[in-house]
């Protein structure tokens, strides 16, 4: 986990949100670009490459799977014996008729799924680091992954998207599992080492106490501005927010508006909207 390479000059993701994550994951070995220049950030994550990280994370010695389980996973297939240890670790299934699918995009919720089964394969205990959240959508949430999705939601693994919806059948991309695979190694394995501002797998920005590591909500004083996080730690930004009884403006870079006119209204140096 500690080994580290020199991460590419990619150039699709000098711009990216991800951008971080994505070198996090590249430098440690866990998923390679897609060309020698390219990442391709927001296709779609591949339940063979996502694998292939999880395996490479725990340090496993995959040496002893030699044969392939599956009809459409070759022997000589690079990510086969982490295929193989992921299914005999009990964090993912084949998808019936001997096969397994190793091209199929993951979804949003199969991800949590298998990030829950690779915390107990490896003996991690999820932690409760945010407050329970009703996504708008967990009618959508499949049965057998609304525990899962329950925890990783908690633990601030995974987290929603703009609306409050979970997108649980929506495709994972490759910046959002690296993303999730460094939360996973910074919130579980590593919890001590999170410090300061970290954008989540959906691209919004959270910020975990300089003091005590653990993510801030409400109204909180950083670096001479003000914030205003929602109870899942997610910085308010470009939008009117009604906090108690007063309306508030947040800025493009989630500071308070103050003294300033906004939409037509008059904002007082209080950051309250006249």
């Amino acid at each position: 986990m500690g080994y580290k390479t020199t991460t590419p000059d990619f150039t699709d993701t000098a711009n990216h949100w991800a951008k971080d994550y994505i070198d996090f994951a590249v430098s440690r070995g866990l998923i390679s670009g897609t060309g020698t220049a390219t990442f391709s950030p927001d296709a779609s994550m591949t339940r063979a490459v996502f694998l292939t990280a999880l395996g490479k994370l725990s340090g496993a010695d995959v040496s002893e799977y030699k044969a392939s389980s599956f009809t459409d996973v070759s022997d000589t297939d690079p990510a086969m014996p982490y295929i193989e240890w992921a299914v005999a670790n009990k964090i993912v299934q084949g998808v019936g008729d001997s096969k397994f699918a190793p091209d199929s995009t993951i979804t949003r919720e199969q991800m949590a799924v298998m990030m829950v089964n690779y915390a107990k394969a490896l003996n991690y205990t999820l932690p409760v680091a945010v407050e329970a959240y009703k996504f708008t959508d967990a009618d959508k949430i499949s049965a057998y992954a609304k525990d899962a999705v329950t925890a990783v939601q908690l633990a601030d693994i995974i987290v929603g998207k703009t609306g409050g919806i979970f997108d649980p059948q929506g495709k994972a991309t490759r910046a959002e599992g690296s993303t999730i695979i460094q939360h996973f190694v910074e919130l579980v394995i590593d919890p001590a080492s999170v410090r300061g501002w970290v954008q989540n797998d959906s691209g919004g920005w959270m910020y975990y106490s300089l003091a005590t590591g653990k993510l801030l909500t409400g109204w909180q004083d950083i670096s001479a501005k003000r914030y205003y996080f929602d109870k899942s730690g997610i910085m308010q930004a470009e939008t009117w927010m009604q906090i108690e009884s007063k309306w508030y403006y947040f800025q493009a870079d989630g500071s308070l508006a103050v003294d300033t006119k906004i939409d037509g209204y008059e904002v007082g140096a209080d950051g309250a909207r006249k």
